[in-house]
């Protein structure tokens, strides 16, 4: 104790306001657009046949459309993302809208016959695969030789505690093995894909939205005022909803403070 008051004490003011202005300056966080410019430096021509792999509202599939020219097949299992997705679909110029399509389908269950593929897309949706091993092995079959996968997903850090990630994990249904980064590529190389690149994100894109939009101070606001007055919100908007929002703040929080990291990985079919 004796010593950490003697620290405080050795910073200055000067120190202090010169170290608070240095930490208002951007460490230039990457932003979620850099996977479009990781598929564009795999050099795929138009046409190239892709799955989007829990493709929700569509609105990936429909950057990989417009920006490369691919044909693209989204899936996902929530019915209500795949009827806005189709519906977005009809709005698009005739170009566009012919080369997308939305069908049910799982990262485990693909409707795609073997070696069809030329890039598998996967954002944010491994988390909830109850075992990773059996997803990469449905994209390896479903490539051709020479295919891709872009891979982004949300990871566990030491950070997060063990009592903390059974209750956000448990809530928000993530499995536990997928969010755990050994276990990830222990699946990545059961699967015989070849790693081309693995990018430690750590907190990137949560410090870029930050400075964009303020994301996780807003997070961190609602979780203050849910964890202060929680009979106020469970009473107007029941238990369950309560329960998941908290769940999503402390996700937004923890994404920012490092209990959860983020890692983008590129494989390729040998």
């Amino acid at each position: 104790m004796h010593r950490d008051r003697d620290l405080l004490h050795d910073i200055d003011r000067r120190t202090e306001t010169a170290f608070e202005a240095r930490l208002d300056e951007s460490l230039a966080p990457r932003d979620p657009s850099m996977l479009l410019q990781v598929v564009r430096e795999l050099g795929l021509p138009p046409d190239s046949r892709v799955v989007d792999v829990a493709c929700g509202d569509g609105d990936h599939a429909v950057r990989l459309t417009t920006h490369f020219g691919f044909r693209v097949l989204g899936l996902d299992v929530v019915q209500g993302h795949l009827d806005h997705a189709r519906a977005v679909r009809r709005d698009l110029v005739p170009d566009i809208a012919s080369r997308l399509a939305f069908e049910r389908g799982t990262a485990t269950d693909l409707p795609v016959r073997d070696g069809m593929l030329d890039l598998v897309w996967c954002r944010d949706a491994m988390v909830h695969v109850g075992h990773p091993e059996d997803a990469l092995a449905e994209f390896a079959r479903v490539l051709r030789p020479g295919g891709y996968v872009v891979a982004h997903q949300v990871v566990a850090t030491d950070l997060l505690g063990d009592v903390e990630a059974a209750w956000l994990f448990d809530v928000l249904g993530v499995v536990p093995a997928a969010a755990d980064p050994r276990a990830v590529d222990a699946a990545i190389e059961r699967s015989g894909l070849e790693v081309v690149d693995s990018i430690d994100l750590s907190s990137e894109w949560a410090e870029w939205s930050q400075e964009h939009d303020g994301t996780a101070g807003r997070a961190l606001l609602h979780l203050a005022r849910l964890l202060r007055e929680p009979e106020r919100y469970r009473a107007e908007f029941g238990d369950a909803a309560y329960d998941v929002t908290v769940a999503r703040c402390r996700w937004q929080v923890h994404r920012m403070t490092g209990g959860l990291g983020a890692r983008l990985d590129v494989l390729r079919r040998p």
